[in-house]
This record gives C-alpha cells, sequence and structure tokens, in this order.
C-alpha cells in the first residue's frame, strides 16, 4: 500500500468509524429467526445490522434451534438472547464491529479479596507478518461490558510491540486494535505473546475505492 492509498485509507476510516458511531445507538433491528443454529442466526443478524461480525473463536452452538422474533430492538438486545447459555461474550466497537470471543473462567465467582491486588500484565504484540506493531491501542474491559468506548483505553504499544499495563481485576480482557487488522480480544493470562491478523475485507474495500 502506498503512501496516498495509506492517507486515504486512514480518511476513509476516521470518516466511516464516525458515522457508524453517531448511528450506533439509533440503529434498530426487526428480524426472524425461525428453527436456525446460532452460526445461522449470527449470520442473519450480520447481514441485516450496518456492522461487521468478527469471531475469534469457535462458536460452541446451542443445543436448540433458535426460533424467535425480534421487533425494533438494539443489536446489543438481540446478541444478549442469542448468546445466552452459552461459552461465548460479545463486545461492540463503537464504530463499525462486533467481536464475539470464548469467556475464560466465570467472574462473577472471583473472589473480592483477589480484586484489591494489583497485577502487572507484560507483554508483546506483533502484526501479520511477524513483526513488531507499535501504535497498538489497549482497552480493558469486563465480560459483562458490551460496548467499547474511550474511558476503557489504557495503552498504546511501545516501539517493539511491548506494553506493561498495571491493573487490579484479575478476570479481564484486552481488547486491541490496530490499523488494518482486525480487533482482538485476549485475556489477560494470554496476553504475553499477541498476534493480530490483517482485516483484508476492509483493505480491500479501501483499495477498489482508491482505484475509482
Amino acid at each position: 500500500m502506498n503512501r496516498i492509498t495509506f492517507l486515504f485509507f486512514c480518511l476513509f476510516l476516521c470518516v466511516f468509524q464516525t458515522e457508524a458511531s453517531d448511528g450506533q445507538e439509533r440503529q434498530r433491528i426487526t428480524i426472524r429467526f425461525k428453527n436456525q443454529s446460532l452460526d445461522s442466526a449470527l449470520c442473519q443478524l450480520e447481514k441485516q445490522s450496518s456492522l461487521s461480525f468478527h469471531y475469534q473463536d469457535s462458536i460452541v452452538d446451542k443445543p436448540n434451534k433458535i426460533s424467535r422474533n425480534f421487533k425494533d430492538k438494539t443489536i446489543s438486545q438481540v446478541l444478549e438472547v442469542l448468546l445466552a447459555n452459552t461459552n461465548c461474550a460479545y463486545i461492540i466497537n463503537d464504530s463499525i464491529s462486533v467481536i464475539i470471543y470464548k469467556k475464560v473462567g466465570d467472574s462473577s465467582k472471583t473472589g473480592q479479596a483477589q480484586e484489591s491486588i494489583p497485577l502487572s500484565i507484560t507483554g508483546k504484540v506483533l502484526d501479520d507478518g511477524g513483526r513488531f506493531a507499535w501504535g497498538v491501542s489497549i482497552y480493558i474491559i469486563s465480560e459483562h461490558d458490551k460496548y467499547i468506548s474511550k474511558e476503557n483505553f489504557v495503552y498504546n504499544t511501545n516501539n517493539d510491540g511491548s506494553f506493561v499495563i498495571s491493573t487490579t481485576p484479575p478476570n479481564i480482557y484486552f481488547v486491541l486494535m490496530y490499523l488494518g487488522h482486525i480487533p482482538r480480544v485476549v485475556h489477560i493470562k494470554d496476553a504475553e505473546l499477541i498476534k493480530l491478523e490483517p482485516d483484508v475485507k476492509l483493505l480491500n474495500e479501501v483499495w477498489r475505492v482508491g482505484q475509482n
């Protein structure tokens, strides 16, 4: 990607994120699921929404098929029902995407005594080419958080892709955001080495626009 295309990509992304963020809370969904698997229902929801869905881990399907009607509901309200009684959680990036990931442990059973013990989390982030990823934005969430906001932001990775984050809750997740790459959710116990994947779909969209 040359410099002009990269600058165009940045401008496109900023404008697109602003517009999507403004409409996030206003968007309502009317949708019907009829005897569908969880994976099928999520695919249908993605097609009808304005958000891009990222399935970070394999989805453990519900034993029963989903038959449910939703009228004038938010994306979050629909996802709460679809993912109930599964080991999956979701987080909505207030710009353009939904990340569905596996929960690790049960934060509701975490002892209160542990919550007062500071933790120092050290890790390193690599891009899709195995290079150090510097300037990666890292946000802290719990599995009960449903939206990412600027209040969740804690750090940008250093030139060598490293980060050191001091935190207290023992069962939290990092959300990593990096230009041109798929957002990633990582539990703190898996944060020592994090590898990112390129957002091929978004890059192709920008490339096609740049060719016009």
